[in-house]
């Protein structure tokens, strides 16, 4: 049985904020209509999905940052932010990475560096193994192998989300809530976790949606799933003072990218990009730049 319909009737008479800043837009793709921000120039492209409850608000200063040398794509995979779920996506590898080409496609983009974190690596690897000319680079961020991953999911995320239906449910009544412990546990204990969480609960507030049931089971169904790139070149940033990923082996991604080099960032959590932004952006440069 599949619960995302609950998800989808759910948002499906919500309207998207009125956008006051022309660098973002709604963009109607194959599976539904997502959130995106577009620094728009004649720069080497990257593209990049906040990690949610992130969304492209969380990413500002790292968005004007590498913007000085990029043109910068963020946008909201669906079910995430103001990109609302649809009947169409099932959150699935092949999914997901059709929809990174396909918005490329209607951006006109040729080639682009996507630099993607947690469980939306995967849709990065998949789209690199089935359009390996159409990805530069492999930027991640806290991404395992797949059965490394369907381990943390089993520690780290509630039962009841992983249920079709029942998972939905409680997901749409506990959207703030999830959004809340999430911080508590992904940032290391010192860190001022009060603007991740305004950011996150004010975009709950403001219409935006937290599918974490429906993600949880569509990824639950690629857990024998396949992935291995060779072609591209691929980099992991790897946060050690991540509580939820103690227990997870980084070189697990060696399964699926056994080329990827891997650096780990002693002092960050489950968001690096976001945590040491300058060290972050200036790795980035060197291995683009090779």
């Amino acid at each position: 049985m599949n619960g995302n319909f609950i998800d989808t009737f759910r948002y499906r008479f919500k309207k998207n904020r009125e956008i006051l800043n022309t660098n973002f837009s709604f963009i109607a793709t194959d599976f539904g209509k997502i959130r995106v921000f577009d620094t728009k120039s004649n720069k080497p492209v990257i593209i990049s999905a906040p990690d949610g409850p992130n969304v492209i608000e969380h990413h500002q200063n790292l968005i004007s940052k590498l913007s000085r040398d990029y043109r910068v794509i963020c946008f909201e995979f669906i079910g995430v932010g103001l990109s609302y779920p649809t009947a169409k996506y099932d959150y699935s590898y092949t999914m997901g990475s059709q929809l990174i080409i396909n918005l490329m496609d209607i951006l006109n983009i040729e080639r682009a560096t996507l630099c993607f974190s947690c469980s939306n690596g995967f849709y990065a690897i998949k789209a690199a193994e089935l359009f390996p000319d159409r990805i530069a680079h492999l930027f991640l961020s806290q991404t395992p192998s797949i059965h490394s991953m369907v381990e943390w999911t089993e520690v780290n995320v509630p039962k009841v989300l992983r249920y079709p239906v029942v998972g939905q449910i409680v997901n749409s009544f506990s959207e703030k809530k999830l959004a809340t412990v999430w911080y508590k546990y992904a940032l290391p204990k010192e860190t001022n976790k009060s603007s991740f969480v305004d950011t996150s609960i004010g975009n709950l507030t403001n219409g935006g949606c937290f599918c974490l049931s429906g993600l949880v089971q569509g990824l639950e169904k690629e857990s024998l799933s396949k992935l291995n790139v060779l072609e591209v070149p691929s980099t992991l940033i790897w946060g050690n003072k991540d509580y939820t990923h103690r227990k997870t082996n980084n070189k697990s991604i060696l399964e699926h990218l056994p080329n990827c080099e891997i650096i780990e960032f002693e002092n960050c959590g489950h968001f690096p990009e976001l945590e040491d932004t300058h060290r972050y952006i200036g790795l980035l440069k060197e291995n683009l730049n090779r």
